[in-house]
């Protein structure tokens, strides 16, 4: 496969689909773990090294995927079957016999165009209940917990960033059907 039609591995997709969710709960961690909340405070100070960002990337990187993972278990099955009972959207079965090069072109173009964002959307929906969870149990004395406006806060993030979810899934799932033919 030449070069220009391989899907890079860490690209701006990846990045928000994993690394910005990851870092959300990276920090729902801070309050759980001292040693991660001391990463946390070494990389937010001006004077971090080379390899306290990379740590705290991978680290990021890392946390992102287990979200994506919990996530795939908590919110695909239920948006999945929303989707189908609400707007009939369902996802489509590609025949990969018949699949050509160009055809897999298209599909990383959805993908990178609808699905990345979907696993934003949905995965920072589970990263910021995490962090808020994380917050109100956390036993640190210097840690507040929530106030009641700032739950309603929480829960509203959640809701937009899961009808967000929703909405991009529908949209891949309707592109992915005029691919997939």
């Amino acid at each position: 496969m030449s070069d220009e039609l391989k899907a890079s591995s860490l690209d701006f997709g990846a990045l928000i689909a994993f690394v910005a969710p990851g870092f959300v709960a990276l920090l729902a961690m801070a309050y759980q773990l001292p040693s991660v909340r001391t990463l946390v405070a070494e990389a937010s100070t001006h004077e971090q090294t080379l390899g306290v960002f990379l740590f705290a990337l991978l680290a990021s990187l890392s946390l992102g995927l287990a979200v994506s993972g919990v996530r795939s278990l908590a919110i695909d099955f239920p948006l999945d079957w929303l989707l189908k009972k609400i707007s009939g959207a369902s996802d489509p079965t590609i025949d990969w016999k018949t699949f050509d090069i160009k055809s897999l072109t298209m599909l990383l173009v959805l993908r990178d165009n609808y699905y990345r964002y979907y696993q934003f959307y949905s995965n920072m929906a589970v990263a910021v209940a995490l962090w808020a969870v994380s917050r109100t149990v956390a036993n640190a004395p210097d840690v507040s917990r929530l106030s009641t406006p700032q739950w309603v806060s929480v829960l509203v993030v959640v809701a937009v960033l899961l009808l967000a979810a929703g909405r991009q899934l529908r949209d891949y799932y309707r592109a992915k059907t005029v691919l997939a033919g």
